[in-house]
């Protein structure tokens, strides 16, 4: 891959389309602010080694779409409650709230990794149903209760659990012509051990030719729907007033900019329509093509509550162990979320019935997308809300 160009057409398809699912790319500086981003540092602070929560202070270094931070925890001496917080849903990029739950899924992972240091066993209790009998998006629904009992004295701590403040999601441009190590593609199947689960990966051929068509096509369609492009929009935060406010969403600093091409990008502004497109031309020329292997996360029934927190502890434990191994990782959603767009239109199982072509059929349904490579630039931490305004009282969200 060349390196980019300062023209205009290299501003917009570097700058714009390199941060997450459809974010705009709007003229304003987006610096780095500490406070949003001291979560990071004090995930293991002394002053709560031992208690629950340590735990949920891992917890909230999880992965989650679009980094909205779907997350409540309700913190008992024996046992953390873990709710969706459906009033930061994506709206028509999530409608039915999956991705919100493999975002929860991510954040349970953190938090049982936490629990054996913390001198806790753990053992998760997930709320049973559908995401199709949540029809309240104001407030808390509770999705599984964490029950810890006290172990003699804390343990080692696993790799993994070093590693969950070191894990980000990286957009930059991958080296294809770097090998993923063999000894963390060795281990992959190994992480996907839960019967409800089962990963896919692609290299080279015609089910990646499908899986790269598939993002591809999905991107614009998302592109051509104006509700969701627009609430995928919105959680974008272009500024350093915006990401101290709300410490959540893609900002520029996450967007796997090169500096120079990043500070062109805040300064220019370019129409939505310009943006919109160099998302699609990213998709298609930078984040796919620069991938040596992409993968798909399936399950049986993609709308089971269950399901959806398995799927995202497992894509937590393959972002752990890709950070131990130096390697990138970046979801890939969009043929995902149009398969939700369509079943909320009521339009047919079209999309549903390609992506399961992906993957054999044999009924498994994939709900989380991504690819995997060697990147030649860090990614950047993204903003995180504190602690404390992730914890329910007692006597809320119940």
């Amino acid at each position: 891959m060349s390196p980019l160009r300062l023209t205009r057409r290299g501003l917009i398809v570097s700058g714009a389309a390199a941060a997450s699912a459809g974010v705009i790319v709007s003229g304003c500086t987006g610096a780095r602010s500490d406070e949003a981003h001291a979560p990071w540092a004090k995930w293991n602070d002394p002053s709560i080694a031992g208690t629950p929560l340590a735990l949920a202070a891992a917890g909230i270094l999880a992965a989650n779409p679009h980094d909205t931070q779907p997350w409540l925890f309700h913190i008992g001496e024996r046992s953390i409650e873990v709710f969706a917080d459906t009033s930061r849903n994506l709206g028509a990029m999530d409608p039915m709230l999956r991705e919100m739950h493999i975002g929860l899924g991510c954040a349970i992972e953190n938090m049982c990794l936490a629990a054996t240091p913390n001198g806790f066993a753990a053992q998760v209790e997930s709320i049973g149903g559908s995401l199709h009998d949540l029809r309240d998006r104001r407030g808390p629904a509770h999705a599984a209760t964490i029950h810890l009992s006290q172990t003699a004295a804390p343990a080692v701590s696993a790799p993994s659990y070093r590693a969950i403040p070191h894990r980000h999601t990286n957009r930059n441009p991958y080296d294809r012509a770097r090998a993923l190590p063999v000894s963390w593609r060795d281990d992959l199947a190994g992480l996907a051990a839960d019967e409800r689960v089962r990963l896919f990966t692609f290299d080279h051929g015609r089910q990646r030719d499908g899986y790269d068509a598939a993002v591809v096509d999905a991107t614009g369609a998302i592109i051509d729907d104006a509700p969701m492009i627009a609430d995928s929009d919105r959680w974008f935060r272009g500024t350093h007033a915006e990401i101290e406010r709300y410490r959540s969403g893609p900002t520029f600093e996450t967007a796997g900019l090169a500096p120079m091409t990043r500070l062109m990008a805040e300064t220019i502004p370019l129409p939505a329509s310009f943006k919109h497109r160099a998302w699609l031309d990213q998709t298609r020329d930078e984040q796919l093509a620069t991938a040596p292997m992409t993968g798909l996360i399936a399950v049986r029934d993609l709308y089971d509550r269950p399901s959806a927190l398995t799927a995202g502890r497992l894509w937590q434990r393959i972002h752990l162990s890709a950070t131990l191994a130096g390697v990138a990782l970046h979801p890939l959603n969009q043929p995902m979320e149009v398969v939700d767009r369509d079943r909320q239109l009521n339009r047919g199982d079209a999309w549903a019935r390609r992506m399961a072509g992906l993957v054999g059929g044999a009924g498994w349904q994939p709900t989380f997308s991504f690819r995997a490579g060697i990147s030649p630039r860090t990614a950047s931490a993204s903003p995180r809300r504190a602690l404390a305004d992730v914890l329910l009282a007692n006597g809320e969200g119940v």
